[in-house]
């Protein structure tokens, strides 16, 4: 069960990245380092919904299977509207 917990911090992690990127894009680049650009842009932009979306399935597997699974109601609720909201940026914000 605590693998389930590291991949739920790993995508919030992603996800505060991903509202980084999304705050770059509406406004101007504030970080001067390609570098840390790079890898912010790497984890929030593209993998933050793969890893979001993976944990959710774990998560609904887990529920239906009837394990216990005992993590944060705030970090499941905070990745979930995360979720949703990369749903709505990239397949609704488009058109």
């Amino acid at each position: 069960m605590k693998l389930i917990l590291f991949v739920f911090r790993l995508a919030f992690i992603c996800n505060i990245l991903f509202l980084v990127c999304l705050f770059i894009q509406r406004t101007h680049n504030f970080i001067h380092q390609p570098d840390i650009n790079a890898l912010m842009i790497i984890l929030g932009w593209m993998a933050a919904p793969f890893i979001n979306l993976a944990a959710f399935v774990w998560y609904v597997v887990l529920i239906l299977n009837k394990s216990v699974v005992r993590l944060p109601k705030w970090l499941i609720l905070i990745n979930l509207f995360l979720l949703l909201t990369q749903f709505y940026v990239y397949l609704i914000m488009p058109i």
